[in-house]
C-alpha cells in the first residue's frame, strides 16, 4: 500500500495541473445551484482532495510518512481515484483530431459506494469560458465534431448538476453544455409494466404450447398440421417445438423454387450490419481516421454498402412478381376487386405484428442499455426510443419515411419497410400491365425509372446533394430529400419486378447458353458491379464532382446494381452459375433466408448492445477489424434472436392469418389433400399458400420467399 502511496505522491509532484497552486484546484469558491444530496457528495469529496493533497505536501517535505498520515492518505484515497478517472488534457493522438478525452470506467466504479455512488459521464464541451452553448453557425465539419471530456462524479447529481460543478471547479478553458452518463435512471411507466405482462404472457403461452405440442408429438405422435380443435390450433400456433422445425430445416426445393435468394439473403444482411457498425466510428475517439478512410481503395465496399438496401428492393419485386405469376393467375381473378384487397390485408397482417411488437420492444428497454460506449455515443438510443413513444404510428402506418427533417424518426431501420410497402402498394399498376400485355408492362416500368431519374436530377439540382456522404456537395437533409424517399428509391424494384416476371415466364425453359456467352454474362455483371461500388473513389478523396455528375451516379449506380443481382439470380436459376451457382444455392442457406426479415428488424438494438458490453468508446484501428471483431458477431447475435423473435411472432402471425382467410373465404381444410379453389375468391399469393401440400408444407419451402422485405 506504501507503494501506491508513493506512486500518487509523485503522480502529484509531476502533474501539470500542480504547477498551478494546489489550494486553486483543491479549494475552489463555494458551489451553487446543486441539490442537497449533490452538494453533500461533491463537497465530501473536494474536502477528501484537499484533505489528501495537504498530508501529500507534508509528507513530501519531510520525505516520509507518519502512520497517522498514511491512515489518512488511505481513508481519502478514494478521492484521487475518482478524480483520476477523470479523461486528461491534452491526450496523445491530438493530432488525429482527437474528439474523446477517455477516462478510466472500471476506476470510477471501483470508488462508488466508498463515501457515495459515482457515476461516468461524458460532458460535451466548448472552447472558451463561459462559451455560448447554442448551435453554431458555422458549417465547418469540425466546428461540428463534438468535444466530449470523462469525469467522474457522485451519482447524487443530474446531468446538469454535473454540467454546473465543471464549469464552476474546471480549470481548464471549455464551457460543459451536455452530459451524457454511462448511468442513470429509467422510469418505469405505463407502457414499461404493459409491454412487460404482454411479453411474460406470450412466453407462457409459447412454453405451454411447447410442451403440449413436445408430448403430442414424441408419446403419442400426433403432429400439430393435423389438430381440428380451433382452440388447440391457435395455441400449438405457438409451439417453438414445430416453430423450430419449421424455420432450421433443410431440404432440396421443388423445381421452379429461386434457390439462390437465401444466399443473396444472408450476405446482404451482414452486409448491411457491418455498413452500420461504420456509422459509429464518427463518434470515435479520434475523427482523422474516419477522414482517412475513403481514401483506401477497399473501404469502398463499406462506403458503398448503402446498395445492400437496393439488394432487398431487388429482391422484393423479383419474388413479388415471380409468386404472382407463377400461379398463372385467370382474368377473372384479375378483375376480382377482392383479389387485390386480399394482395394489400396479407401484406400488412405479414408484416406488421413483428416490427411493430419489436419498435414496443424496443421503446420499453432500449434506455436500459446503458454503459461508457453509448454514454459517449450520446445515449442515441434513449432519444430514438423517446421518439418512438410519439411517432410509432407513423411505422404502423408505413409512412415514417416522411418524418419530418427535424425528427430524427422511430427506429432507424424501417424507413425500409415504409419505402417497400409504398412500392408494393402501386405495384399492381405493374402487374395488371404484365399480365394484360408484356409490352405496356414494360413500358410500365421503363416509365417509372425514367420519371425517377428525372426527379433525381431535379433534386440534386435545387439541393446541390452530394454522391455520397463523403465528397462535395451539400448533405444537409440528404436522407429525408432523397436517400429514404421511394420516387428515388423505385429503380432496382422495377427492374426486380421485370426480371421476376421473365423467370416466371420464361425460367423453367431451361434454355441453355454457350459457355463464352455465359463467363462473358458474369464478366459484364462483375464489371458493372464494381463500377457502383469503387467509381467514387478519386471523389471520396477530395476531386470535384458537378451536380450533374454526382445526380448520375446516384442514379444509375443503384440501377446498375439492381441488373448485377438481378442477373445472378437469374443465371443462377437458369443454370449459367456453374461452381457459383452450387455454392449460392445450396440448402445451407434456407435458415437464415427465413430469418432474414426478423434479423433486419433486430439487428439494430443487437449492434448497439454488442458495442456496449466491451465497456468503452470506440477506437477505429482497421476496417478489417472492425468486420471481424464487430460485423460478424453482431450478425450471428442477430441472427440467434431473430430466431426467438420470429418463433414467438412471425410464425404464430402467419399460422393465425391462415387461420383467418381460410375461415373468412371457407376455404379450410382438415387434411393435406390437394382441393380445387374456386378462381377469384382469393389472391394469387393466398391461392398458392391454400393449394398444394397444405400451409405447413408451403411454410417450410415457400413463407420467407413471398414477399419477404429482407
Amino acid at each position: 500500500m506504501s507503494s501506491l502511496f508513493k506512486v500518487v505522491l509523485l503522480l502529484l509532484s509531476t502533474s501539470g495541473a500542480v504547477t498551478l497552486d494546489w489550494k486553486d484546484i483543491f479549494k475552489p469558491k463555494p458551489l451553487h445551484g446543486l441539490s442537497p444530496q449533490c452538494l453533500n457528495d461533491t463537497q465530501t469529496w473536494i474536502k477528501s482532495l484537499e484533505l489528501f493533497a495537504g498530508v501529500s505536501e507534508a509528507c513530501l517535505k519531510k520525505q516520509t510518512c507518519s502512520l497517522k498520515e498514511l491512515k489518512i492518505l488511505k481513508a481519502n484515497l478514494y478521492a484521487i481515484q475518482e478524480l483520476d478517472s477523470f479523461g486528461k488534457l491534452p491526450v496523445p493522438g491530438m493530432l488525429e483530431v482527437a474528439t474523446l478525452y477517455d477516462g478510466s470506467y472500471q476506476e470510477c466504479k471501483r470508488v462508488s459506494g466508498v463515501k457515495y455512488n459515482t457515476n461516468y459521464c461524458y460532458l460535451m464541451l466548448k472552447p472558451g469560458k463561459n462559451a455560448s452553448c447554442s448551435a453554431s453557425g458555422s458549417s465547418s465539419a469540425y466546428s461540428m465534431l463534438p468535444m466530449r471530456l470523462a469525469v467522474c462524479l457522485p451519482d447524487s447529481c443530474n446531468q446538469h448538476e454535473i454540467i454546473d460543478i465543471f464549469n464552476q471547479l474546471s480549470p481548464y478553458p471549455f464551457t460543459a453544455c451536455h452530459a451524457y452518463c454511462s448511468e442513470y435512471e429509467v422510469k418505469k411507466d405505463t407502457p414499461f409494466w404493459g409491454f412487460s405482462i404482454f411479453l411474460i404472457v406470450m412466453v407462457v403461452i409459447a412454453l405451454a404450447a411447447s410442451l403440449t405440442d413436445y408430448i403430442r408429438d414424441t408419446v403419442y405422435g400426433i403432429k400439430s398440421i393435423k389438430e381440428r380443435n380451433v382452440f388447440l390450433k391457435i395455441l400449438l400456433s405457438f409451439s417453438l417445438w414445430t416453430n423450430a422445425e419449421l424455420l432450421l430445416s433443410v431440404k432440396e426445393q421443388k423445381p421452379g423454387f429461386i434457390k439462390s435468394l437465401d444466399c443473396i439473403r444472408l450476405f446482404s444482411m451482414c452486409w448491411v450490419v457491418t455498413g452500420h457498425s461504420f456509422i459509429y466510428l464518427v463518434l470515435s475517439d479520434t475523427f482523422m481516421p474516419v477522414i482517412d478512410f475513403p481514401k483506401h481503395f477497399w473501404n469502398h465496399l463499406l462506403l458503398n454498402a448503402f446498395v445492400s438496401v437496393d439488394t432487398f428492393f431487388v429482391l422484393s419485386g423479383l419474388v413479388l412478381t415471380y409468386m404472382f405469376f407463377k400461379t398463372t393467375p385467370k382474368k377473372k381473378m384479375i378483375v376480382n376487386p377482392v383479389t387485390w384487397i386480399m394482395f394489400y390485408v396479407h401484406r400488412y397482417l405479414r408484416l406488421t405484428p413483428p416490427i411493430m411488437l419489436f419498435i414496443g420492444f424496443f421503446t420499453v428497454y432500449a434506455p436500459y442499455i446503458q454503459g461508457p460506449f453509448s454514454a459517449s455515443q450520446m445515449n442515441q438510443l434513449v432519444m430514438e426510443a423517446d421518439e418512438c413513444k410519439t411517432t410509432w404510428w407513423q411505422n404502423l402506418l408505413y409512412i415514417n419515411d416522411f418524418a419530418s427533417s427535424n425528427s430524427m424518426g422511430c427506429y432507424g431501420p424501417t424507413w425500409y419497410l415504409a419505402v417497400d410497402t409504398q412500392l408494393y402498394l402501386v405495384a399492381p399498376i405493374v402487374l395488371i400491365g404484365l399480365y394484360f400485355s408484356f409490352a405496356v408492362g414494360t413500358g410500365l416500368i421503363v416509365a417509372g425509372c425514367v420519371g425517377s431519374i428525372i426527379t433525381t436530377y431535379i433534386l440534386f439540382s435545387v439541393y446541390n446533394l452530394p454522391a455520397d456522404m463523403f465528397g462535395n456537395g451539400s448533405g444537409t437533409n440528404f436522407f429525408t430529400i432523397a436517400y429514404e424517399k421511394p420516387w428515388v428509391r423505385c429503380p432496382p424494384y422495377l427492374v426486380g419486378m421485370l426480371t421476376g416476371y421473365l423467370l416466371a415466364v420464361y425460367g423453367n425453359r431451361k434454355i441453355r447458353l454457350n459457355w463464352v456467352l455465359s463467363l462473358a454474362g458474369w464478366i459484364i455483371a462483375v464489371v458493372i458491379a464494381g463500377f457502383c461500388l469503387f467509381a467514387t473513389y478519386d471523389y471520396d478523396k477530395g476531386s470535384h464532382w458537378s451536380v450533374f455528375t454526382r445526380g448520375t451516379f446516384y442514379n444509375f449506380h443503384r440501377l446498375g446494381w439492381g441488373m448485377f443481382i438481378c442477373w445472378v439470380v437469374a443465371a443462377n436459376h437458369m443454370g449459367w452459375g456453374g461452381p457459383i451457382d452450387k455454392f449460392m444455392s445450396h440448402p445451407i442457406w434456407q435458415p437464415f433466408g427465413r430469418l432474414s426479415y426478423c434479423a433486419y428488424i433486430v439487428h439494430w438494438v443487437v449492434l448497439f448492445w454488442f458495442l456496449n458490453v466491451g465497456g468503452h468508446a470506440t477506437h477505429y484501428y482497421s476496417a478489417l477489424e472492425v468486420f471481424t471483431y464487430t460485423s460478424i458477431p453482431a450478425t450471428f447475435l442477430s441472427y440467434i434472436f431473430a430466431f426467438f423473435w420470429s418463433c414467438l411472432f412471425e410464425i404464430p402471425t402467419l399460422k393465425l392469418e391462415k387461420m383467418l382467410i381460410e375461415a373468412i373465404l371457407g376455404t379450410g381444410r382438415p387434411s393435406n389433400k390437394v382441393e380445387p379453389i374456386e378462381t377469384g375468391k382469393t389472391t394469387p399469393i393466398l391461392e398458392k399458400k391454400l393449394e398444394g401440400n397444405g400451409w405447413i408444407e408451403e411454410v417450410k419451402e415457400e413463407k420467407f420467399d413471398e414477399n419477404t422485405k429482407v
